[in-house]
């Protein structure tokens, strides 16, 4: 067999597989509804009357207490990151992957911004992998029930910020 067929093939396979993981993921009954639809389209919300240091310090709290581990962190950002398990690795390792790839790792990206007396917090999440060349695949979620689930951990963050004053 030449080398396109083969190409082909491995492209042709790929794509049905996509396809299959999809359907299966979304299923026929949707998403749910965001609980809280931004301007920026991202999970975000704002803390009265604090400083940047206050709520990176909570960020990096609840990362580290949820089983995230912190990967990079600057003056105005703060990233989490988890290595997949389970069926949700072999999933996402599919997707986006393949079998010389690392195991899929779960980022979380919070972006601070210092506006006035308050402090503002923007979330972006997604998933990446390693390829056997080097390369990084990453992949966005934009899953609403993962983009509440982000939200809801901002309202909760909200409360420990307003108790740590």
């Amino acid at each position: 067999m030449s080398k396109n067929i083969l190409i082909r093939r491995m492209i042709v396979k790929r794509t049905l597989m996509t396809c299959a993981i999809i359907l299966c993921v979304s299923g026929c009954a949707g998403q749910d509804p965001l609980k809280k639809q931004t301007a920026s389209g991202k999970p975000e919300a704002l803390y009265k009357n604090t400083q940047k240091a206050q709520v990176k310090d909570r960020l990096t709290e609840l990362c580290s207490s949820t089983g995230f581990m912190i990967s990079e962190s600057t003056d105005a950002t703060l990233t989490c990151s988890k290595q997949q398990e389970g069926g949700q690795a072999i999933l996402s390792q599919a997707l986006i992957g393949n079998a010389y790839s690392t195991t899929p790792v779960s980022k979380t990206r919070f972006t601070l911004a210092q506006v006035n007396n308050d402090t503002k917090v923007w979330a972006d999440m997604w998933v990446e992998t390693q390829m056997a060349f080097g390369q990084m695949q990453q992949v966005p979620i934009t899953n609403n029930n993962v983009r509440n689930q982000v939200q809801d951990a901002l309202y909760q963050l909200n409360d420990r910020v307003a108790t740590h004053k």
